[in-house]
């Protein structure tokens, strides 16, 4: 009788401890869906994060259902999913220690920096911003263009004549004077007659974490002594391009435009504002903000915009992502990586070749050529056994472009592919931008490659 006693105490005892774990793993999933609905919403306003709210939604749906299941089916059930769970992390142990779908672990940028005999300014943002105020000059942080989502007004550059400071990823901090339009070029570019080069893109062509004049177009001009604009922003992509084609590269009918296209983030860009009901309308032949005559309104809504909402959610974001970095592991990051969790993203080709067209047709009408500059990014050159071809679709990006009779310029295959370090491109050797090393051999191999064209042509 004590026997039979002591397993049904046993049997209960199971019973109840299924009952909380089912319970668990509900809220979890509860938990998991308000993350999504956080990240997609009010961080990244990312498309990417569909998938999550499916994987939140089923695991509510399934776990609520196992909760009215018979006390015996349900800690069979439990016991099946512990012992997953613990098969994942075991996985996840095992690759992290193989080093195998994840990238090397961060290190301390200031010891790093250190290692290289570097000396790195430790400030934060708004300490420097700050000092440059009290000796007098008009600083204001860099504004990502991704966070202004107005329904009304998209601007494409910043603030315009003001010392812009951004982040630091080489040691010093990037701190630029916007142009008379808000960009990273010196001001003097725009009074050129005739514009020899134009380039547009993200971050990369904004110059990121170099400064002022380091960056790709300050490289062509120095290698080419001729006019070369830079229409980059951070947060931009294939739609924003073809913004800054119709506001402002119309206006100037460049000789040569460079499209860039950074093969981590372009096709997610893509997929994340193709909702977008004003960049969309840039697809029709005579829409146009007038971004170019509307500077004043720009810097205006831009400067309400920082005084009332950027710093605090630039520290959100910046908390936000130091969290998520340090959670890696219980996020199973290796796994995800190794199974491209995280970066499967349908290309759309088909809105990809209508933006392409319709910017190859527009560049043609003015007598220019577009040329489409392909940028590889740090994660390629740390990752182990990957397919250059496969990784990031890349071959089937560029046949894409190929087939549009687009002159293509392959930065993996021209600058990364036979250097003998390409770490050494990256600042502190970290995950990032180029440094001014690096943006000098982009710049290099793109004046090479439109030579070789051009006079085949």
């Amino acid at each position: 009788m004590s026997w039979t006693n002591s397993k049904q105490q046993e049997g209960k005892t199971i019973y109840q401890f299924a009952r909380w774990v089912s319970w668990f793993f509900l809220v979890t999933s509860i938990l998991l869906f308000i993350y999504a609905y956080y990240r997609a919403q009010v961080t990244e306003m990312g498309f990417r994060y569909f998938k999550y709210y499916l994987l939140a939604l089923s695991g509510i749906l399934f776990w609520a259902i196992v909760l009215r299941l018979r006390e015996d089916i349900r800690a069979n059930i439990v016991t099946l999913a512990i012992s997953l769970l613990l098969g994942l992390y075991l996985v996840e142990a095992g690759l992290t220690f193989l080093g195998l779908g994840q990238p090397p672990a961060r290190v301390d940028v200031i010891a790093r920096a250190a290692e290289l005999g570097i000396k790195y300014d430790e400030r934060t943002k708004t300490q420097v911003i700050e000092e440059l105020i009290t000796d007098g000059i008009d600083a204001i942080p860099a504004i990502r263009k991704k966070d202004v989502l107005w329904p009304d007004f998209l601007p494409l550059g910043g603030i315009s004549n003001k010392t812009t400071v951004d982040e630091n990823e080489s040691g010093r901090r990037m701190i630029y004077l916007s142009d008379r339009y808000g960009f990273n070029n010196p001001d003097s570019e725009w009074n050129s007659n005739k514009i020899e080069w134009l380039l547009i893109g993200d971050s990369f062509i904004e110059g990121v974490a170099v400064q002022q004049g380091e960056d790709i177009a300050g490289q062509i001009r120095v290698i080419t002594e001729e006019s070369s604009i830079s229409l980059g922003m951070s947060g931009n992509g294939p739609l924003m391009n073809l913004v800054g084609l119709k506001e402002y590269a119309e206006v100037i009918k460049p000789k040569r435009v460079l499209w860039f296209y950074f093969d981590a983030n372009d096709m997610k860009d893509l997929q994340n504002r193709k909702n977008n009901p004003i960049l969309m309308k840039y697809l029709e032949d005579e829409f146009s903000q007038n971004l170019i005559n509307r500077q004043k309104e720009i810097d205006d809504r831009l400067k309400k915009y920082l005084a009332a909402e950027y710093v605090n959610k630039e520290e959100v974001q910046s908390q936000t992502k130091t969290l998520l970095t340090k959670t890696m592991w219980i996020r199973l990051g290796a796994i995800r990586n190794v199974l491209v969790f995280d970066s499967k993203v349908d290309n759309d080709h088909l809105l990809f070749t209508k933006i392409l067209n319709e910017a190859k047709a527009r560049i043609k009408s003015w007598g220019g050529e577009i040329y489409f500059v392909y940028l590889p990014g740090y994660g390629r050159y740390t990752l182990k056994g990957i397919s250059h071809d496969r990784y990031q679709k890349k071959s089937e990006v560029i046949d894409l472009v190929k087939k549009l009779n687009i002159p293509v310029i392959d930065i993996h295959q021209e600058v990364f592919a036979d250097h003998l370090d390409p770490l050494a491109l990256f600042p502190l050797r970290m995950s990032g931008h180029y440094n001014a090393d690096g943006y000098s051999e982009v710049a290099k191999a793109i004046v090479t490659s439109v030579n070789k064209y051009e006079q085949s042509n």
